[in-house]
């Protein structure tokens, strides 16, 4: 990411702004709680170091996705709510 307004709200609302939130919310918990579950079968599979290896890189590839989609979100979001208060008059471009 760059160093400008923009970029430096999203960083901090997507990668620290959105721990509490997350924390507080039900679903998330769900969540964590079925990530957990799946852990524990996986640690009970008995696999190589060379195995759980490409487990972790495959979970860590399709983190980085969700990660990449949220930032995205979060900037369309973003964008979607300064074009709705500019028609609505309420800011004017710059």
């Amino acid at each position: 990411m760059g160093d400008n307004i923009f970029d430096i709200i999203t960083d901090y609302s997507v990668n620290e702004g959105i721990n509490k939130i997350l924390l507080e919310d039900e679903e998330y918990a769900e969540i964590q709680k079925e990530i957990d579950e799946h852990i524990e079968k996986c640690e009970k599979l008995g696999l190589t170091k060379e195995q759980r290896l490409a487990v972790d890189r495959l979970v860590s590839a399709h983190t980085a996705s969700g990660a990449c989609c949220g930032r995205m979100a979060y900037r369309k979001g973003f964008h979607d709510c300064v074009t709705l208060l500019r028609e609505m008059g309420l800011i004017r471009a710059a």
